[in-house]
């Protein structure tokens, strides 16, 4: 009787494991720059700017959580310190509607200035975020709690 070839199944890790090797890959946080000089210096531009631009743009007021660079500095010291290149955000402005923006800008589908969170493109996708998860929490038309 013949016998069947062995079956390779790719493996399944855990979205923890995912992170870790992510992280492994691009370094830590300290690593990447945000030193305790970072630290106070956000905080302070949090102070300065203490509602989230997106949510602000799309009517809502939500307090900063993150200060976001627009631009992604990738490294370039010059650009992580450039003031004009923050902006202040909540986390799932951050987490999810920046993190889109940021695909499209690599995929050269939109440019620098699309990736700022009250730009037309940015109000666009908060909307469609924010309004999947009023959705998801039985809340239609409303807004989700933080």
């Amino acid at each position: 009787m013949p016998v069947l070839p062995p079956r390779h199944r790719l493996a399944r890790i855990s979205p923890q494991a995912q992170r870790k090797q992510v992280d492994a890959r691009r370094g830590s946080a300290r690593e990447r720059g945000y030193s305790a000089r970072w630290d106070r210096a956000s905080l302070a531009y949090k102070a300065q700017h203490p509602l989230c631009l997106g949510c602000e743009a799309r009517g809502k007021t939500v307090p900063t959580a993150v200060v976001d660079h627009i631009v992604p500095h990738r490294g370039d010291q010059e650009l992580f310190w450039d003031v004009g290149n923050w902006q202040p955000c909540c986390r799932i402005c951050h987490d999810r509607v920046k993190a889109r923006l940021e695909v499209m800008w690599q995929r050269g589908e939109i440019g620098a200035s699309a990736l700022r969170l009250d730009s037309r493109r940015a109000i666009q996708i908060g909307a469609e975020v924010f309004g999947d998860l009023a959705r998801m929490q039985g809340m239609e038309g409303g807004e989700p709690k933080f």
